[in-house]
């Protein structure tokens, strides 16, 4: 990966885009269904071979909602339900494909936290939307199962770890910051054990704030805790990327966001340069070159409208409108595309 120093390239000038008519969002939306949503209900990457998601599943339930597309929903609730199975306490294996036998079944039996938090945020939303008691009720087994399976207790913090298995070592913890959904957290709090939840969502809000790293001060893919403290968890990278730049979109769903010191200086080089990179490597403080992908775009306009930055956001929201157009088969970035358009979910 070619990258610079951050404050190296800062004499570069704006580089000024094209600007086209906003997206029509209803129409984006079906492009969506129809590329990534079969008929029966299931979300495809096909980028990694084809395969289907919990994460994704959860997407394509919030998206049906947004949408109000209630068949779609269902449709993917159903297929969800249906397959990805196999656990007792009511998570959700992580990853559904094609195996060696040529069978398509699940792959990995292990939940991702994400997405059972998303399934169930989806649930009882939809609960509301539809007067439907059947999600809530859902909802709120997969709520108690996140509860009793996910907690753990760090020095005096109540968090969820990434999965059931794999993330605890000895006296450490690793976490990811981008699985802390607040709305979902608040949403979870009504529903469910409120003290628990509201323990969960301001904790999760204190470790994300101490989870800044860097000259940019950007929260990482993944952090490790022990008992020194917060730190980068070096061996799945040094990064604000990937995982990390979901911590803006689901900051921004809440009604008072709190944003990492960083936003502001990743604006500031947007506009000395003309691009936002896709990777910033937090432990080196340099830069790739690559600009970021449509999604991430989207997701820093909604961050910059929240942020009062009007002019800025209409910018990036125009850029990103002009990336998607590239990037029509990338599942992950039309969803991030789509989850940040409009606004609070």
């Amino acid at each position: 990966m070619m990258k610079t120093s951050i404050l190296g390239l800062l004499f570069l000038s704006f580089l000024s885009v094209p600007v086209p008519a906003h997206a029509d969002n209803q129409r984006l939306w079906k492009e969506y269904k129809d590329r990534f949503i079969t008929e029966d209900g299931r979300v495809i990457d096909y980028y990694q071979k084809q395969v289907s998601h919990s994460e994704g599943q959860g997407y394509g339930m919030l998206l049906a909602l947004i949408y109000d597309d209630r068949t779609a929903f269902e449709q993917v609730w159903q297929w969800t339900k249906n397959n990805l199975k196999g656990r007792s306490d009511n998570l959700f294996p992580w990853q559904w494909g094609k195996r060696a036998n040529d069978k398509w079944d699940v792959l990995d039996y292990n939940n991702a936290t994400d997405g059972d938090i998303l399934i169930a945020y989806a649930l009882l939303k939809a609960s509301k939307k539809w007067s439907e008691e059947k999600y809530r009720t859902e909802a709120l087994k997969i709520i108690y199962g996140i509860r009793e399976k996910l907690s753990i207790n760090w020095n005096g913090k109540t968090l969820l770890l990434p999965a059931y298995s794999g993330f605890t070592e000895e006296n450490r913890f690793v976490l990811n910051p981008s699985y802390f959904i607040f709305p979902a957290f608040r949403s979870f709090a009504i529903e469910d054990d409120e003290a628990f939840w509201n323990k969960v969502y301001y904790d999760s809000l204190s470790v994300s704030s101490d989870s800044l790293f860097g000259k940019l001060k950007l929260p990482p893919d993944w952090i490790v805790l022990t008992e020194n403290g917060i730190s980068i968890f070096n061996e799945k990278g040094t990064y604000f990327g990937y995982d990390a730049v979901r911590t803006l979109l689901y900051s921004s769903w809440e009604d008072e966001p709190q944003y990492p010191e960083g936003l502001k200086k990743v604006f500031y080089i947007y506009e000395q340069l003309g691009y936002i990179p896709k990777i910033i490597d937090l432990e080196r403080n340099t830069f790739s070159l690559e600009s970021s992908l449509a999604g991430y775009y989207a997701i820093y306009a909604l961050a910059a409208k929240k942020d009062g930055r009007e002019s800025l956001s209409k910018h990036l929201s125009e850029e990103a409108h002009i990336k998607l157009e590239n990037e029509k088969d990338d599942y992950y970035s039309f969803s991030l595309y789509l989850l940040a358009n409009p606004g609070n979910i």
